[in-house]
């Protein structure tokens, strides 16, 4: 989905932040793949139209369905969207029925996708084959650092993460972009790819660049392999980190502070990550090799950690990563929603009127009718009618005023 994202990070072997996860393209997949695009003159009904080219109310239920009803679906919405509650899009028709922000939301990111590839090719920029599979490698490493970053996340609040697969492990970015479904999964393949090509016109990405970043950034590029001690109390603790500082030997320490096996357990080496991830975890400026840091307490637990190692990562590890970070960056991702957004001003656009309206750069949800025109209920006999297209699942209206849904992100 269409959604901006933080400031993109780099990191060895894990790019740390999915940005912009946009959805919604298959009629401008048809347009870039073999010039032919869905019309509106086509007898399908359409939930939108775009300078000519009709996205149906077909495509958009199936990539409704995608994203409400499986587990990568699911995951991949948890991932835009974290503090959403409902993810299902459920209507209140149930199965089969979407409500109204839900589907909204997606059509608004079709419409967007659909605009940014029909900018692209009046540019002369082309999608091929070479830059849809660069998207595919580049999506699947952002998904696979942002499935951790929410896994930590969930587990340092006992919990579990919206991308746990049926058998309790999560998701990697390789295994998300596989499993979903086919309506979303090239959409928004199509869509990285169209993003990442518009991205790379005007950018500097030259090898001149890439050693300039790497030198101004040099906690991205360097690994710190970390050491932890979880004790259950702070006595503890403060006598485990009095005793690092002294100089006693890790695991001696780890040996005394811990008899308790399930803390022993949760004790030792905690793993290797970049050095700007470990200063943000413990919120610190600088950490020396070696030197025990003040506890601290986490979820009930107190805790002591201790940088063991720290290697530079050489640069031509991460040249491709340092790359994509260019094209990334906030300023330039600006420059190409500005200019995406100007040709949506300037482009036809027609939204079926059960979805909403167009306002030149937005898609406003219709507006539910007042509670004293709505068919009251008798019982259990009467019910207020849902919207709905003939042969496809009905969309519903929400009981609370929509988010409009921008079409450049």
């Amino acid at each position: 989905m269409r959604r901006p994202g933080p400031e993109p990070s780099v990191a060895p072997g894990n790019i740390a932040a999915v940005k912009r996860i946009p959805a919604g393209i298959v009629a401008a997949l048809a347009v870039l793949a073999t010039g032919v695009a869905t019309t509106a003159c086509n007898v399908t009904p359409t939930a939108a139209t775009v300078n000519g080219d009709a996205i149906t109310v077909a495509s958009l239920n199936a990539e409704l369905a995608g994203f409400g009803s499986t587990a990568a679906g699911q995951c991949l919405l948890s991932l835009n969207f974290p503090r959403a509650i409902d993810l299902t899009g459920q209507g209140t028709g149930g199965a089969g029925t979407y409500n109204t922000t839900f589907a909204v939301t997606v059509l608004g990111d079709s419409v967007d996708g659909l605009l940014a590839a029909q900018y692209a090719v009046s540019k002369g920029i082309h999608v091929d084959a070479s830059a849809l599979a660069y998207a595919k490698t580049t999506w699947s490493a952002q998904l696979n650092g942002a499935i951790s970053a929410q896994v930590q996340q969930a587990t340092s609040l006992g919990g579990t993460g919206g991308c746990q697969k049926p058998d309790g492990s999560a998701f990697t970015g390789v295994e998300l972009v596989a499993a979903l479904p086919p309506a979303v999964r090239e959409v928004e393949l199509a869509n990285q790819a169209i993003d990442l090509v518009l991205s790379s016109h005007g950018t500097d990405i030259s090898d001149a660049a890439v050693i300039q970043y790497y030198a101004a950034n040099p906690t991205q590029f360097t690994k710190d392999c970390v050491s932890v001690i979880q004790t259950a109390d702070q006595a503890t603790a403060t006598t485990a980190y009095n005793s690092l500082k002294a100089g006693t030997p890790f695991a001696q320490v780890v040996a005394s502070a811990t008899a308790d096996p399930a803390a022993a357990a949760k004790s030792g080496q905690a793993g290797c990550f970049s050095e700007a991830a470990v200063l943000s975890q413990l919120q610190l400026p600088s950490v020396a090799v070696g030197q025990a840091i003040t506890p601290f307490q986490s979820n009930g637990n107190w805790l002591v950690y201790e940088v063991s190692s720290r290697t530079p990562v050489p640069i031509a590890d991460v040249t491709g990563d340092i790359r994509l970070a260019l094209l990334q960056m906030p300023a330039n991702q600006k420059r190409v929603a500005n200019e995406v957004r100007k040709f949506a001003r300037g482009s036809s656009v027609d939204i079926n009127p059960q979805y909403g309206t167009w306002t030149g750069i937005t898609i406003v949800p219709p507006v539910p009718p007042a509670p004293k025109y709505q068919l009251p209920s008798y019982g259990s006999t009467i019910t207020a009618p849902t919207t709905t297209v003939p042969s496809h699942p009905t969309t519903t209206a929400p009981t609370t005023t929509a988010p409009t849904t921008t079409a450049t992100g």
